[in-house]
């Protein structure tokens, strides 16, 4: 499972992106620092040899999201994804694994605490994650128990050669 969830495109543009989440969040952070350093917007796309227009479009993308602009720039950092990441995760393992609450209330959940503007909050997208949550469930539980065979074994040939 990687670090950072990509939710599913929204919008036309989203749809036809050739930069992971990750990456743009780098190049974004470094184009900030580039910007503080004085560097123009052509300079610094130039140096991180991406399109000024794709630069264009990131900036007017988090501009036009419903958030503070610390908050849109925190979500939209790598430290931030990761947050969110493990933020969607926790809540599918407590809320849909353990608890009943379904992945309809977790869709509930993002949109009330506006994450919907970072991650897909459609039922769609959050179906998505449970699968790949239960995988990892599953995978997890899996070797848990090949340990433990292997583990027995081990000590069954100690106590018989012993």
């Amino acid at each position: 499972m990687s670090t950072v969830i990509d939710a599913q495109p929204c919008d036309k543009w989203a749809r036809h992106q050739r930069w992971e989440r990750s990456r743009r969040a780098e190049l974004l952070g470094q184009y900030r620092d580039l910007q503080a350093r004085g560097l123009s917007q052509r300079q610094a796309a130039d140096r991180l040899d991406v399109p000024r227009t794709t630069l264009q479009a990131w900036r007017a993308w988090q501009d036009r999201l419903d958030a503070c602009p610390q908050v849109v720039e925190f979500f939209e950092s790598v430290p931030g994804l990761a947050f969110l990441h493990r933020l969607v995760i926790a809540l599918h393992v407590v809320c849909v694994e353990i608890g009943a609450c379904g992945i309809r209330l977790l869709c509930l959940v993002l949109e009330l605490t506006g994450l919907n503007c970072f991650v897909g909050a459609s039922y769609g997208t959050q179906q998505q994650v449970k699968r790949h949550v239960e995988e990892a469930i599953v995978a997890y539980r899996q070797r848990g128990e090949r340990a433990a065979v292997s583990r027995d074994a081990t000590q069954r040939h100690h106590d018989d050669a012993g």
